[in-house]
């Protein structure tokens, strides 16, 4: 068993083991998407084959939902390095299923392992990091996670674009990645102890105690309903933006590629930013700053005439999402006691994908009802509701510590 440090920060090391680990999350999907066309039309005989492709990209999402509260309940009655190492094993498996099998039904059978596996290493990785870090530290570590996992979406997109150029199973390879990082996690990262207590000596942002005592269920529910709504607006953009830039007179796809990658860099960046933006706000207030930049986001497609507004609008958007999941998690690790963390984490990243998959049933009827540029019109009024509910929270609690200061 790996020994774990007496005092002090955890170490480079574990930093990157976890930054490469929540890298691997934003793989689940985006990776494959360019070969997608191609995948087709190697199986365009079989019955049904324009919803099997699609559902090829989706699957992986569904299955990270239903598969994290559990990963999250073995997690806490395990142990943490069993089920990531576990994760990375199944990850490796189901992701390069494409490369070698010839039945559809067999890669389709490969992305359900793959969710299963991303719902380990995801729902572990924060878990861990709310294991090994405290305070200021935890927070900043909570932006790096959030920026890597945007800058990897970058590059891992970009990746399986080239290597979709050479045949369509050459992006199933990009999923061997995770064996570089299988004996780093092994061995650089060490299981905390079960009491409660911190796994080493924290410093001068530590906290005097790992997490409250009991949950608090109205807040944790607060923070699901956030995860929630923040992917099933979100994923508005990669599914309907490439049709707007169309609308736009914009028909290369690498045009519609850069625009997301334009934003999840931007995205990368408001996640770097979120450590000042929670020092000066709580975390209610830090959620109304981050849903209030989506909406204006939304907003500034709605209106865009053209494309170079369309970007920007974008990148707005990228920054609000940015600095979004990173208050999830670090705000759900507050409220999370130690013995339930795992638990805790599972049912968030369950939110978060959950949304993910049932982005389509909430877009494409409002698409089809008010058209495509006025469903992200209507789409920013929702997001700016829920940014002044959180404005209200913030309100509402520091009202009431100035009535009932703690002496």
């Amino acid at each position: 068993m790996t020994a774990r440090p007496a005092a002090g920060d955890p170490g480079l090391l574990v930093r990157l083991t976890l930054l490469g680990a929540a890298s691997l999350t934003v793989m689940a999907g985006a990776t494959i998407s360019p070969s997608l066309p191609a995948l087709y039309d190697h199986y365009g005989d079989e019955p049904g084959v324009a919803f099997l492709a699609r559902l090829v990209l989706t699957l992986p999402a569904l299955f990270i939902a239903v598969c994290s509260p559990l990963a999250g309940f073995v997690v806490d009655r395990l142990g943490r390095k069993p089920v990531i190492t576990l994760g990375a094993v199944l990850y490796v498996l189901g992701g390069t299923t494409g490369l070698y099998v010839d039945s559809l039904t067999a890669i389709l059978a490969g992305r359900a392992v793959l969710g299963v596996a991303v719902a380990c290493v995801m729902t572990t990785t924060i878990t861990l990091i709310g294991d090994y870090f405290r305070g200021e530290r935890r927070v900043r570590m909570m932006g790096l996670m959030s920026a890597f996992m945007s800058w990897g979406g970058v590059v891992f997109v970009l990746l399986g674009g080239a290597m979709a150029e050479l045949h369509w199973r050459g992006p199933f390879g990009v999923y061997l990645v995770a064996l570089a990082l299988l004996p780093f996690l092994v061995f650089a990262l060490w299981e905390p102890p079960r009491h409660g207590g911190p796994p080493h000596g924290g410093g001068a942002d530590a906290e005097p105690a790992d997490g409250p005592a009991h949950p608090d269920w109205p807040l944790i529910a607060l923070v699901y309903f956030a995860a929630f709504m923040l992917n099933v607006t979100f994923y508005m953009v990669p599914t309907q933006g490439p049709f707007l830039l169309r609308d736009l007179g914009v028909v290369a796809p690498f045009a519609a590629g850069f625009a997301i990658a334009a934003m999840n860099v931007a995205g990368g960046i408001g996640s770097l930013q979120y450590g000042r933006l929670r020092h000066h706000v709580g975390p209610s207030a830090a959620f109304g700053v981050s849903f209030g930049l989506i909406a204006g986001g939304f907003l500034g497609v709605w209106v865009s005439q053209e494309t170079v507004s369309f970007m920007l609008a974008l990148v707005l958007v990228g920054l609000g999402v940015g600095s979004t999941f990173p208050n999830i998690t670090t705000w759900l690790m507050s409220l999370a006691p130690a013995h339930l963390r795992g638990r805790l984490v599972g049912g968030s990243t369950m939110s978060i994908f959950l949304g993910q998959f049932l982005s389509p049933v909430y877009s494409q009827p409002l698409v089809s009802a008010v058209g495509p540029f006025a469903a992200f019109g209507v789409t920013a009024a929702v997001l700016a509701l829920v940014s002044l509910g959180f404005w209200g929270l913030a309100m509402r609690a520091r009202l009431r510590a100035a009535r009932d200061p703690v002496t």
